[in-house]
């Protein structure tokens, strides 16, 4: 009883946590393409998955492979 009891709550536990993350938006700007970043932009998504995000100063590369260059 208590084993089905902690299964249950595992999988509501779990299905909270994955509504929350699922409404999660970055707010984190898109970067221009071939302009100098002006502050923390996002350059698009990495191949693995996950922003790949430029800093003050660097340049976005988001055509092909998505990288900041200094």
């Amino acid at each position: 009883m208590l084993k089905i009891f902690a299964v249950a709550l595992f999988a509501m536990v779990m299905s909270v946590g994955f509504a929350q993350a699922k409404g999660h938006k970055h707010a984190v700007p898109p970067c221009s393409e071939g302009k100098q970043a002006t502050a923390t932009c996002a350059c698009g998504e990495a191949r693995g998955g996950g922003l790949v995000l430029c800093q003050k100063g660097q340049w976005c590369h988001s055509w092909w492979i998505h990288a900041c260059a200094p």
